[in-house]
């Protein structure tokens, strides 16, 4: 989608960004590589049925105090209107030590149109799962320093969670990883 890739060149532009990150892996392991998916769930129906309309113009509510907490040193949340909906932006404080992230908030627009885009247009492109949410990651390039992962919440809603890992924590955040990390707080805040 030339949305994603456009709003990924373009925050990684901004921010400066290099990085890897770790977290926690609350995914299904899915393949890697140009163009590759994994085995995850295709349907175009949601189980989930999650609201998000609480956060459509609150989007830096959807991490709790405590949540942004493990995001590291980063400055405070700033909301703006993005391709993808409300937005919640937290830069790191040193772009070139600390990673930085954005959480979109997307309402009335497809996930199986949004990952196809995705799909077509970028060289990575994984599908998987997150908490039994239908998900995938993807990046214009390798994923070594940028990655956004968006999550299916309802068939016309979605979360994304877009990380740009700076390049003293290249070592300790993969973006994808930690982009997937990132979207399981919020789905666990989703859920109640």
């Amino acid at each position: 989608m030339t949305a994603l890739l456009t709003v990924a060149l373009t925050f990684g532009a901004l921010v400066g960004c290099t990085g890897n990150t770790t977290g926690g892996t609350p995914t299904t392991p899915a393949s890697t590589g140009t163009g590759q998916t994994s085995s995850a769930p295709t349907s175009s129906d949601s189980s989930s049925g999650l609201d998000i309309s609480k956060y459509a113009t609150k989007p830096c509510d959807t991490l709790k105090p405590d949540q942004l907490a493990t995001l590291g040193s980063v400055r405070e949340g700033a909301t703006s209107t993005g391709e993808l909906g409300q937005k919640c932006t937290w830069r790191g404080q040193d772009v070139t030590k600390n990673t930085s992230y954005i959480v979109h908030v997307s309402e009335g627009m497809k996930f199986d149109d949004q990952a196809a885009g995705s799909k077509q247009k970028n060289n990575l492109f994984e599908e998987k799962t997150i908490d039994g949410l239908r998900a995938y990651s993807t990046d214009g390039t390798d994923g070594a320093m940028y990655c956004l992962t968006t999550v299916e919440s309802s068939k016309t809603s979605s979360i994304t969670v877009q990380v740009s890992s700076a390049a003293a924590e290249r070592g300790t955040k993969k973006p994808c990883p930690e982009a997937e990390r990132v979207a399981q707080l919020i789905i666990t805040n989703l859920k109640g």
